[in-house]
Parts: C-alpha cells; structure tokens; sequence
C-alpha cells in the first residue's frame, strides 16, 4: 500500500517509501485512533458499523493466510457468516448470533476436512469463531446499560497496559523466554511485567470508570488474567503467521501490518471479559 502525503502544507508529495517504520506507525495511528475512539464513544450504530469494517478487514486476512485454493468463496462464507451473526447481535438476539458462528464454523469444517481434491489447513474452520466471538463480546460490553463504555474502553485500556508493561519490562529485565519458537521475543519478565500492569489499570478502572462494588484483590486477579490472555492472544497470532510464513496478516494499515496484528490481545481478552461480566459484574 503506497500513500501519498503533502508534507506540512508546502505541495511536496512524500510516498510512504521515504518514510521510517515509526512515522508510519504514528501517522496511521493518528488518523485511526480518533475514528475509533468516536465510534467506541458514539456506541450503538457507529461501533457496530466500526466493527463491521474490522471484522470485514479480518476475514479478509484470515482467509487469505489460511487457505491455498477457493479463496474467494472462503472469504465470501466467513463473511457472511460473521455479518449475519453481527446483525443477529445487533438486534439483541445474541444467543441466535453465537449459534450462526458455530454453524458458520462446522460448514468451513466439512469443507475443508471432508471435500476431494487438495486438502485445506484444518485449523481453517476456527475462522469464524476466531473473529466472530471477540466482536459480538465487544457488542455486548459496549451495550451494557450501565457501564458499556467504561468496560469497553477499559478492556482496550488493559490490553495496552499489557503490551507496554511487557515490553518494558522484558526490555529491561530480560531473562527467559517463554516460547522463543513461536514469539522470541516474549519473556517470562515480560508477561509478568505485563500482568502487573493490567492489574494496576483494572483496579483504577474499576474505582473511577465503572458503577461497581468489586473488591480491590478481585480486580487485581481480573486484570492479571486478561493480561494472560492478552499475551496468548499475541502467541496464536504469531503461530499461525510462523505455521504459513507470513510476517504480518496483511498490509492494511501501514507501518501496523493487518487488523489481526493489531487487535490479537483483544480478540481473546472480549469474550474473557464479557464473561466475567455476566458471571460477576465486573
């Protein structure tokens, strides 16, 4: 993807071949972050429709990665699977739209496993569920009446807490590594690092964001588990780009890679945390 960009206001075009990792990296972001954060605010229709793009962009992604032939009708099931379930939740039947996923996910099953001819990826039918789930739990979140954005944006607050706490500390400490063949980068300081973090932000969450009575202890606990999450959602993204030597799902947003390398951790941390809501309110 090559875009063009007039450079302070003076009509000098600068392609993003001139341009660093970092610069691409800060320029997508300021050009996605306050979309999304005005779609997470906004809620209802603009989030749905926020969602919509990214589960669009991660089928496309996934599909593209994980199967060799009949790409397109792969691309085409996926999405229409994970669309349907999207409306279904929409119109608040979530129990109708979880059930699509998983049919959505036994037909990409018999299609890959039990069809002649050259034999697809069998992890392929996951698919559905890998991207579906993580966006219907981010529909729920944000819909509670009571504290949807707060668990929204606290959610995303604790993946980034997460990451930055693992990379600093897995900078600065080092030691082992905790599966250098799949991610070789990730230390046990790292991971601890990062749990210590999310900890921090999920008391603060709790305390000033959200309208709830949960214990300082319980909410360290929570947010210590989704930052586990967090890191194992990071560790099945980068084995499933080892498995078909890829680097990154795709190029979609410059210097960022695809949608699937940016919301790795959030796509295991959703449900986690929609089901810790409707179990004990967090």
């Amino acid at each position: 993807m090559n875009i063009v960009i007039d450079v302070e206001g003076t009509g000098r075009l600068v392609s993003n071949k001139n341009l660093s990792s970092l610069q691409l990296r800060v320029l997508s972001a300021s050009v996605l972050a306050p979309v999304a954060v005005a779609a997470l605010y906004l809620g209802g229709p603009y989030f749905t429709v926020f969602l919509i793009i990214a589960a669009s962009a991660m089928c496309f992604e996934w599909c593209k990665t994980s199967f060799i032939n009949n790409i397109p009708a792969f691309m085409g099931l996926t999405g229409f699977v994970v669309f349907v379930s999207i409306y279904l939740a929409y119109t608040g039947q979530m129990s109708g739209a979880f059930s699509v996923l998983l049919i959505g996910a036994a037909c990409v099953l018999l299609l890959t496993w039990f069809r002649s001819g050259p034999k697809e990826w069998k992890g392929a039918f996951l698919g559905p569920l890998y991207i579906g789930v993580p966006v219907l739990s981010l529909m729920a979140l944000r819909a509670n009446e009571n504290d949807g954005f707060a668990l929204t944006v606290s959610l995303f607050f604790v993946v980034w807490a997460t990451d930055t706490g693992a990379y600093f500390a897995g900078r600065s400490i080092g030691g082992p590594k905790i599966a250098p063949f799949i991610s070789p980068n990730k230390t046990w300081a790292g991971l601890i690092g990062g749990m210590i973090c999310a900890a921090l932000v999920a008391v603060l969450s709790t305390q000033y964001l959200m309208q709830t009575d949960l214990s300082v202890i319980v909410a360290c606990v929570a947010g210590a588990l989704l930052a586990v999450l967090a890191q194992i959602g990071d560790f099945a993204e980068s084995g499933w780009k080892r498995y078909f030597k890829v680097k990154d799902a795709s190029n979609i947003i410059p210097g960022h890679g695809g949608v699937l390398d940016r919301l790795d951790g959030v796509l295991f941390v959703a449900p986690a945390l929609y089901f810790m809501n409707a179990l004990i309110g967090i």
